[in-house]
């Protein structure tokens, strides 16, 4: 009997140290993300100088690459793995922004994929408060107005206008049937 209940033991143990679980995930799109490359970043280890990072700020790139690029083995092929991404981290007011991109030099390539990035504001709790993938539509953005436009009757609505007075070129030759379309 005893011998049934270690593995269990063991098991439930497992599942209270495993990783938290992002139930708090909310996609506030009211969190807008800095310019990531306004400024000259300071690449960690270029200059043979010493980096320092917060367990928080660790803790945010782990979460946002485990989002990002899912898990990692053996098999995960090069432009998957972590390795193969350049990270970009900017802290403001409790909130760690991260940018992520692939790194193509890191896979014999010479130009990264299309919408091989992203970017993440994670808390400084570890909750995950934003993602926006490349390519994805921005929400915190506003829309912007054109202005009020220029009303048209609905008399004139689908009406034809009257052919040109040859002041512009007619168009080409219609490529079905090789005639000329207009007067």
């Amino acid at each position: 009997m005893a011998w049934r209940v270690l593995p269990a033991a063991l098991l439930l143990a497992g599942c209270l140290r495993s990783t938290p679980t992002r139930d708090a995930w909310t996609n506030d799109a009211s969190i807008e993300f800095p310019q990531f490359f306004e400024q000259t970043a300071v690449e960690a280890g270029a200059d043979g100088r010493t980096v320092e990072l917060s367990g928080s700020v660790l803790r945010a790139l782990d979460i946002a690459a485990a989002d990002f690029l899912g898990p990692q083995d053996a098999n995960t092929p090069c432009v998957d793995r972590r390795e193969s991404h350049r990270y970009r981290v900017i802290q403001r007011q409790g909130v760690i922004f991260i940018r992520i991109d692939e790194d193509p030099r890191a896979c014999g390539l010479n130009v990264p994929a299309l919408h091989s990035g992203a970017q993440y504001a994670v808390g400084s709790d570890g909750r995950l408060l934003r993602r926006l993938r490349d390519g994805e539509p921005d929400e915190s953005l506003e829309a912007t107005d054109a202005g009020p436009g220029i009303l048209v009757p609905t008399s004139e609505v689908g009406r034809s206008f009257e052919p040109p007075d040859g002041s512009v070129p007619l168009p080409l030759p219609d490529a079905g049937t090789g005639a000329r379309q207009g007067p």
